[in-house]
């Protein structure tokens, strides 16, 4: 059994580092991780519904499924469904892991991060100067933020336990430019993320420290993102649309991507489910449905490309009104969790806080958008490290 722990624990490391360079590489090395961390579970003999995000996730992944093997005619979807279920699976095999191995995890994830941030984001950058396109190592601009989000809070969290004076200088640079780069393709989104990161960790920082020590913390930090911000010509556009003549509605469809537009789309696929009594579908939705790729639509609705509005009506679309409830069980508990962590302040918070703080940038990230991307697996894994870390400390 120890063998199968340290196996789980290098796969997840592994799955980790490789998550910045190669999309194949990370999900392989997290499906070893999935494999592994399942077994081990059955092999404690402990409870895969135990987590606290444990029913919620298991009743999106099922709800999902079961709509869309009913109503899904294309095969594709099947295969990013399928996909979806597996790594959503590693919230429950991470569960598996003892204490002192989730401790020492934890310390790798943390102190590795800044390296792999710096590696990603001088790639970044030199797309955006020499080849004039951002582009990291795989996946688009929202992976860049999602992934930025740990080396970013990671570096604070190092600027304060290090007294080495070369990096208490080094690391708020490092900070800021992880920043910079994240904020650099302008991603609404990701950018509300990295708010609700800061708030979270802003909090506790404000309950352990004087204000006076955190100065260079925010500061340098929120001059990189300003920077980035007052030289986008995207933001420049945000102010000139906010500014101009046309109607609320015509503003807020612009400024959100014609999400406005999408979500009529769906709400009138709605009515059309009412209208024939078919309330399986408003229970159980119409199937997993991204990436363009909504064939089963009728016809007169498929101009629109696919029903990627706002999260809860996307996933009511997806999986019905039994996935919304799951979903906002889902975000009620990761609150919940959030003000566990903040209330107790033991020798594992900042770690827990660092964390965390990363966790919700993803998370209000999915706000606007599907609640999957192959990001999320790495996610899953912090929630349950999270867990395991604040349900250990309490003993």
């Amino acid at each position: 059994m120890r063998g199968l722990e340290n196996f789980l624990f290098y796969t997840l490391l592994l799955a980790f580092i490789s998550s910045f360079f190669s999309i194949s590489v990370y999900e392989g090395f997290l499906a070893l991780a999935v494999i592994s961390g399942i077994a081990l579970l059955f092999l404690k003999r402990l409870n895969p519904l135990r987590g606290l995000f444990s029913i919620p996730l298991a009743g999106h992944i099922t709800t999902i499924t079961v709509s869309s093997f009913l109503f899904l005619r294309v095969k594709e979807q099947f295969r990013r469904l399928l996909e979806q279920d597996f790594f959503s699976l590693s919230y429950f095999a991470t569960l598996g892991l003892e204490r002192n191995k989730t401790i020492r995890l934890v310390e790798f994830f943390i102190k590795i991060s800044p390296f792999l941030g710096l590696v990603l984001s001088i790639k970044v950058l030199y797309t955006y100067y020499f080849d004039h396109d951002i582009k990291g190592f795989w996946g688009g601009n929202f992976v860049i933020g999602n992934l930025l989000a740990l080396p970013f809070f990671a570096t604070v969290y190092l600027f304060l336990k290090t007294e080495n004076l070369f990096l208490k200088i080094l690391l708020p640079a490092f900070g800021g430019f992880f920043l910079y780069t994240a904020f650099l393709p302008v991603e609404r989104s990701v950018i509300l993320g990295f708010l609700a990161g800061f708030t979270v960790f802003g909090i506790a920082l404000f309950r352990l420290y004087s204000p006076k020590r955190l100065i260079p913390i925010f500061a340098i930090p929120l001059i990189g993102g300003i920077l980035v911000l007052s030289q986008s010509p995207k933001v420049e556009y945000w102010f000139n649309l906010i500014k101009s003549p046309h109607s609320l509605e015509q503003k807020i469809n612009n400024l959100s991507s014609q999400r406005l537009e999408i979500a009529k789309g769906a709400f009138r696929l709605i009515e059309k489910a009412i209208e024939e009594r078919d309330y399986v579908k408003l229970l159980i939705g119409w199937g997993y449905g991204p990436q363009k790729q909504y064939h089963n639509l009728p016809s007169y609705l498929q101009f629109i490309n696919e029903y990627e509005s706002f999260v809860f009506l996307t996933e009511f679309i997806n999986g019905g009104l039994l996935n919304v409830i799951f979903l906002l069980w889902f975000y009620g508990v990761l609150i919940y969790l959030t003000c566990k962590v903040l209330k107790r302040r033991d020798n594992l918070f900042m770690e827990k806080v660092t964390l965390l703080s990363t966790v919700w940038v993803n998370m209000v990230y999915h706000l606007f958008t599907l609640f999957w991307v192959p990001i999320n697996g790495m996610f899953y894994v912090l929630l349950a490290l999270i867990e395991i870390l604040n349900r250990k400390s309490n003993k």
